[in-house]
């Protein structure tokens, strides 16, 4: 049995919760800003200790199953809001019957939530069926989520780590390699190149030499070759290709 079964459904829940300091409670549930609340509470030892003690209650309040009776509690309170209307106490028990069966398992705070959203909604004339409170329990956000959120959060909290700085003597010392001496290269390195140039150079004389065969054999018969020895068509699509034919 862990800390929240222990105050699950008890008056224990609601005495830790009263018993939180104004400064914490405000900052839980009515600041605008996550990140200043969790900042402020992870940063004061006072509320830091505060809320780890009572994170299980807090944790609890927000995800507790309602009971019947606070099913009962949470929809009945707002009878005195809508035309009331008379039931004999079998409809009575099947009105309630039908309310347990579909919000049964919903937290209570997440009701809480959902009759706040129909008192706000200026289009709902009469109590809302019970699909219609299952909705809004699941889509509306309720203060007691978002401050279990919040003291999670501030427990678990880790200030960022100070970037290191570095002296300048470290940081001469690494972009050194940048305004070193310029490297010239060796004899090696030199024929190396001269290699690559040569065999590339060959490559491609190959290539073109090739290339101006297949034009040839591709020119037609008839074709009279001039001066140069080369046909008009030829001459043609040698410069097409890029090639003197001179």
């Amino acid at each position: 049995m862990n800390a929240v079964t222990k105050i699950q459904g008890s008056k224990d829940l609601r005495q830790t919760l009263s018993a939180l300091s104004p400064g914490l409670k405000s900052l839980l549930a009515f600041e605008p800003s996550n990140h200043r609340a969790v900042s402020e509470i992870a940063n004061n030892p006072a509320f830091l200790a505060e809320v780890k003690a009572a994170l299980p209650a807090i944790k609890a309040n927000a995800t507790n199953p309602a009971s019947h009776e606070d099913i009962k509690r949470i929809i009945g309170a707002k009878f005195a809001t809508f035309r009331p209307t008379q039931r004999s106490d079998a409809e009575w028990a099947m009105f309630w019957a039908d309310y347990f069966s579909v919000l049964e398992g919903l937290p209570a705070s997440a009701l809480e939530a959902a009759m706040e959203a129909v008192l706000n909604d200026p289009k709902v004339e009469h109590m809302p069926k019970p699909a219609r409170i299952k909705e809004l329990a699941m889509s509306t956000p309720n203060r007691a989520v978002k401050a279990y959120d919040r003291a999670k959060a501030a427990v678990e909290y880790q200030a960022p780590r100070e970037v290191e700085k570095l002296p300048p003597e470290k940081i001469r010392e690494m972009v050194q390699p940048i305004g070193g001496a310029r490297l010239e290269p060796n004899d090696a390195d030199k024929e190396r190149v001269k290699r690559m140039m040569r065999e590339f150079i060959e490559a491609d004389e190959a290539r073109k030499a090739k290339e101006r065969q297949e034009l040839e054999q591709r020119a037609p018969v008839s074709a009279t070759p001039d001066e140069t020895g080369i046909s008009p068509q030829l001459r043609e699509a040698l410069m097409a290709r890029g090639y003197s034919p001179n």
